[in-house]
């Protein structure tokens, strides 16, 4: 998917959506095999910007000219995230 179509996506439900509306993941195939369950969804842990490249940082001996860049969404279920939050 390409940041475009889903900022066009995010737009449209954003104006369909009331305000606070939680967002969640969920593995469509089991969703379609077992039905929809927010207990087993996912929650977002973060959203990086990430080089499309497996090595971080620059190199100083090769010029790799401009690397694409990529828009991650990283998850984890919603116990991790729920008990990483300090009380």
């Amino acid at each position: 998917m390409k940041l475009s179509e889903l900022y066009r996506i995010l737009t449209q439900t954003m104006l369909q959506s009331p305000p606070g509306t939680e967002v969640l993941l969920h593995y469509e195939q089991s969703a379609m095999e077992d039905g929809f369950s927010e207990t087993t969804s996912e929650g977002i842990s973060d959203i990086r910007l990430m080089n499309d490249w497996p090595l971080p940082g620059d190199s100083m001996v090769n010029n790799e000219g401009t690397r694409p860049k990529k828009l991650v969404i990283f998850y984890d279920n919603h116990f991790n995230l729920d008990s990483s939050i300090e009380p």
